[in-house]
């Protein structure tokens, strides 16, 4: 199970604990183990989340509003993939919804 702790993500049972997986910075979401290290994978911006770079850059792959997560381009549109409960790592509730969302595409399973 993935776990949450100081903007890094780990595959232990516990937050803080298991071996890095992942991070979060300034939206951003990286494969190193130390926040902002890594390759960019994708990042998240205004309840977007995109597969480039920097914040709101490339291609919309999905998005997340009111606790509902969707397959659009904009915040509430696009076929509905289910809700951001289902999708939720431990620690994870630190989190905004979208980051919380994308974090857990990129680095525990593609929902999208």
């Amino acid at each position: 199970m993935a776990n949450f702790k100081d903007g890094v993500i780990r595959n232990g049972s516990s937050p803080g604990s298991g071996t890095p997986i992942g991070n979060i910075k300034n939206g951003v979401i990286r494969n190193g183990g130390s926040p902002g290290s890594g390759s960019p994978l994708g990042n998240v911006k205004n309840g977007v989340i995109r597969n480039g770079s920097s914040p709101g850059s490339g291609t919309p792959i999905g998005n997340v509003k009111s606790g509902v997560i969707r397959k659009g381009s904009s915040p509430g549109s696009g076929t509905t993939i289910g809700k951001v409960r289902n999708y939720s790592i431990k620690g994870g509730e630190k989190m905004d919804e979208t980051s919380a969302v994308a974090v857990y595409h990129f680095l525990v399973k593609n929902i999208f």
